[in-house]
């Protein structure tokens, strides 16, 4: 035991870091249409429940399945939603730290890299959260090429595929660019260095991942149909909205395009970045060689992580692409064996730039929107329920914690005393889990802006009313309630979806939460 861990210390070390550093950044604050993402569609895959099957998604059908998975292991609870996306982020930085012991580090830059890539990896959000997921994956999958190109393990290059999968059902983009990229690299990696035996475990490590897919959609029942639609048809609509500049896209990829937004916001990404560039331009490094091919890989896929967080509606959670891009510039300082003295720079830039995102996101939570909000005056979740131990609840839509609770604990008594079938509409996804009820979800998310699900006039719009009237009558429900913050959930934004369904209307607290049952129409 004392050999492995003098064998193993520095390993050990960065995962309890990595794992303690993102515990502690989920624990503070709440988004709860991102916070609660996968929490009540995670409880639900274990109630037999599944995503695109019984409810609407556009994203993260591997998140549901793996928050299934910490439930069932780990317990109904929020312990077991934060050790979920604490566990992705010790796999992610110990991956980095496998991918940079390829490039022969001493154990100290390892140690300095791989405490930034924790620090700004998955604590940005701290919860699942889709996009992370995808993007986590698609390092992975970065990472394993070059081992794979290094080490020329067939067991690396019959796994790439599965990881491949794993990025791509998280979530589509940026997985999808990567993945692209990657093949090309991959056949002109096995085209160049002849690696026929590796080709093979490749291609084998494709179709078992395909068949298993395959298999998992028939142990499931999820009609290919609502697949094709709700994963593909649709999401891709949503980006094609905002890099057209649609006028009905939530955001429109032109107007990110500016100083502040590309050269403010990124500014420490950008300086990587175009130092690597330089350097692969400057370098004469012959083209066949495992390190070309690696600068040529960040660069390109950086570039296209850069083109996704601008396409997205999310605060940016990129900021771990600076270690991966200075341990690049590293590693060919190293090879042109220029001034070593560039190290030096290059790390303190890092460790400056750490440090400043580790306080705006992970301490002051940017990524939440609560970073002007006071924390101190964040409660104490249990208050809700005891399954929220640890949770310091503090949202950005009320200026008093307390009084969000006190509505939150109204629902869920008022909902709890209705025993008919029922529909709850609301971003606090995790009613479900805490009155083990079906509250048969229709969306993970509800915005009103074609970003969560198809509005009025848009053309998938009657394939996604026509799902929510199947489950309606399927689930045989007697009542819908809606909750939110200030006008959040209106009901007139959700009736038009119905067809010859009738309701009669209660207020229960004014702007925030409301009660429709329905009834027999009248002729």
């Amino acid at each position: 035991m004392t050999s492995f861990l003098k064998k193993n210390y520095l390993i050990i070390f960065i995962s309890a870091y990595s794992f303690l550093i993102n515990w502690f950044s989920g624990n503070l604050g709440v988004m709860p249409i991102d916070t609660f993402a996968f929490f009540d569609s995670g409880f639900s895959i274990l109630k037999n429940k599944f995503p695109i099957r019984d409810f609407w998604i556009s994203t993260g059908l591997i998140v549901d399945y793996f928050q299934a998975g910490f439930f069932y292991i780990f317990g109904f609870n929020w312990k077991s939603y934060i050790f979920h996306a604490s566990v992705i982020n010790v796999i992610a930085t110990c991956s980095f730290y496998y991918f940079l012991k390829c490039l022969n580090f001493k154990s100290f830059i390892i140690f300095i890299y791989c405490i930034s890539f924790a620090t700004l990896c998955y604590p940005v959000s701290g919860t699942p959260f889709a996009y992370l997921h995808s993007y986590v994956f698609s390092l992975i999958s970065i990472f394993l090429f070059y081992i794979g190109i290094v080490k020329e393990n067939n067991l690396i290059w019959f796994c790439s595929p599965f990881i491949f999968f794993l990025s791509f059902f998280s979530m589509q983009v940026p997985s999808a660019y990567i993945i692209i990229i990657l093949l090309i690299f991959t056949f002109y990696y096995f085209y160049i260095f002849k690696r026929l035996d590796n080709f093979k475990f490749f291609v084998l490590g494709s179709i078992t991942s395909l068949l298993l897919f395959i298999i998992f959609l028939f142990l499931t029942k999820t009609p290919f149909q609502d697949i094709i639609y709700q994963y593909f048809l649709f999401p891709i609509s949503i980006g094609e909205g905002r890099i057209t500049s649609d006028t009905s896209a939530y955001v429109r990829f032109s107007d990110q395009l500016n100083i502040k937004r590309i050269f403010g916001d990124f500014k420490f990404l950008q300086f990587f970045y175009f130092s690597l560039l330089l350097i692969f331009v400057y370098s004469s490094i012959k083209k066949n060689n495992k390190l070309f091919i690696l600068n040529l890989l960040i660069l390109i896929t950086s570039l296209f992580f850069f083109f996704n967080q601008l396409n997205q509606a999310n605060q940016i959670y990129i900021f771990s692409l600076i270690p991966i891009l200075a341990s690049i510039i590293n590693a060919n300082i190293i090879n042109l064996k220029t001034n070593k003295r560039l190290i030096f720079i290059i790390i303190f830039i890092l460790i400056f730039s750490t440090v400043k995102y580790h306080i705006r996101y992970n301490l002051d939570r940017k990524f939440l929107d609560i970073e002007r909000l006071d924390k101190s005056f964040a409660v104490d979740a249990s208050k809700i329920d005891l399954k929220f131990k640890y949770l310091k609840w503090i949202t950005p839509q009320f200026d008093d914690p307390n009084k969000e609770l006190e509505l939150i604990n109204l629902a869920l008594k008022k909902i709890d005393n209705d025993k008919r079938n029922k529909v709850l509409i609301t971003h606090y996804q995790f009613f479900s889990l805490l009155l083990d009820d079906d509250l048969n979800m229709l969306n993970r998310w509800y915005v009103w802006d074609n970003n969560s699900h198809p509005v009025e006039n848009h053309k998938y719009y009657s394939i996604y009313k026509n799902f929510v009237n199947k489950k309606i009558k399927q689930n045989k429900i007697n009542v819908i309630y809606m909750l939110g913050s200030k006008n959040e959930m209106p009901f007139s934004k959700i009736q038009k979806y119905f067809d010859n369904l009738c309701f009669k209307n209660y207020i229960i607290v004014e702007n925030n939460f409301t009660q429709h049952e329905i009834i027999e129409c009248k002729n």
